[in-house]
């Protein structure tokens, strides 16, 4: 069995399905983080081929944050290079809370 190693930029992780089979993959919420991504080891390269080929226009693909390589270090490269990529999940910024949204200054 072929495996590969999988990165994710999404904070709790993910659990990917095909068939009856399911593998996590490790979010921002690993211990084992490269440029804001979980890094999953040992994932069977068929089962997550299909699962790709099944997923390839959801949103967390296309935008980059689920992908894998062969050779860990690649995924490690891969995820350092888009360390600065959004993923939606991000906490807010305080002092611009949002649009139409006053930051509260604490003092009443």
């Amino acid at each position: 069995m072929a495996t590969i190693t999988v990165g994710t930029k999404l904070p709790h992780g993910l659990t990917i399905q095909v068939g009856e089979v399911s593998v996590e993959l490790k979010g921002q919420n690993s211990s084992l983080i490269y440029g804001g991504h979980g890094i999953t080891e040992g994932v069977d390269k068929e089962f997550f081929d299909k699962w790709l080929s099944m997923n390839k226009d959801s949103a967390a693909v296309k935008a980059g944050l689920i992908f894998s390589h062969e050779k860990t270090n690649n995924v490690k490269a891969e995820a350092i290079e888009k360390k600065d990529n959004k993923n939606g999940f991000e906490g807010i910024d305080p002092a611009k809370p949002g649009p139409g949204i006053a930051p509260v200054d604490g003092k009443e």
